[in-house]
């Protein structure tokens, strides 16, 4: 027995002394796979996209919410108009039925109302009453504790909407920080070779030439982020019909393709550029900080028309852009900014 507790304490006394003496008690240094490495502008991007994402679902739920917060107040201003006539023909028939204080104790109180009409006392008096006297107070009861519970629910919503747009806020600070951070790391812009005169004068061979354009090009020439948010829900029923590029302010629109730039009014879109592209497309920019140059007139692909804003029904900085094919309903523009803007 003793043998065995010196073996024991022996391997003790190895096994501690092969542990260093700065190592003991601290936590084992994390392998070289643990270590963080460094963040390329790729890696910038997708976390700028995936803040876009969160950003979209926040936007979703809120329209949402905004939607609930307008049919209960609808259902509050409906269950209120039924009330009144209610009211109005109960009180008839306690006039009609009741005298003196009882009848001004009963007008105020129909709660009241309705357990003195229910009560044994009252049974002489309630026989001589249709029968559609009580079915009304109980509608009326019914109807007041229905807009109680609306209220309360309508209560409910509107914090719900208060957190969402706090989340929102969070998400488009974080996106700012996040696009920021990606033009930190962004090359400085290649100076922009000018324009071929062609393009500004009436010569049809040379709009023939520059009209050669190479494929779809990124609408936003800067930092940005987005996600595919075309078809989410948006207030009052709508659909959002395009993807939102998350940009600084100011950030350059440039034409995805050759064609003819104009605006006009478009619903909640602030300044607006509809492009129509020379593959007989459109494309649409929308909540724009202000147009730069002359509309309409006739564009290069690249060429600087219009800078990031958020004029119009816009929350944050951003361009709405909306894809037409052939000038028709609009589809989801994604696959071609997802091409394009990497």
């Amino acid at each position: 027995m003793r043998l065995l507790i010196r073996c024991l304490v022996l391997c003790l006394v190895v096994t501690a002394a092969a542990v260093p003496a700065g190592a003991r008690g601290r936590p084992t240094p994390p392998t070289p796979t643990q270590q963080p490495g460094p963040v390329t502008p790729a890696a910038l991007k997708a976390q700028a996209n995936q803040a876009a994402a969160k950003y979209a679902a926040a936007q979703t739920a809120y329209a949402q919410l905004d939607d609930q917060i307008a049919a209960l107040e609808g259902q509050l201003s409906d269950l209120a108009g039924r009330l009144g006539p209610l009211r109005e023909r109960i009180t008839r028939q306690a006039v009609a039925v009741y005298q003196g204080d009882v009848v001004a104790a009963a007008v105020t109180d129909f709660e009241a109302l309705a357990a003195m009409m229910r009560s044994d006392h009252s049974a002489h008096i309630v026989a001589d009453l249709s029968a559609r006297d009580i079915p009304a107070i109980d509608t009326l009861l019914d109807t007041r504790q229905r807009i109680h519970d609306r209220q309360a629910e309508l209560l409910a919503r509107r914090h719900d909407q208060d957190v969402t747009m706090a989340d929102l806020t969070a998400q488009r600070d974080q996106i700012a920080a996040e696009l920021n951070a990606m033009a930190a790391a962004m090359p400085p812009p290649a100076p922009r070779p000018p324009l071929p005169r062609a393009s500004r004068s009436a010569s049809a061979l040379g709009q023939r030439l520059l009209r050669g354009a190479p494929s779809f090009l990124c609408p936003i020439d800067g930092p940005l982020a987005f996600t595919d948010d075309f078809g989410a829900p948006r207030g009052g029923g709508r659909r959002h019909m395009g993807n939102d590029l998350l940009s600084p302010r100011g950030t350059p629109n440039v034409a995805v393709l050759n064609g003819t730039i104009e605006t006009r009014p478009w619903a909640g879109g602030g300044i607006t550029i509809f492009l129509r592209g020379d593959d007989g497309s459109a494309y649409v920019y929308m909540h724009l900080m202000q147009i730069v140059g002359a509309v309409p007139r006739w564009v290069a692909q690249g060429e600087v028309i219009g800078l990031v804003g958020n004029t119009g029904d816009a929350q944050g900085y951003h361009t709405h852009f909306e894809f037409h094919p052939g000038g028709g309903d609009a589809v989801s523009p994604y696959p071609l900014l997802a091409a394009a803007c990497r």
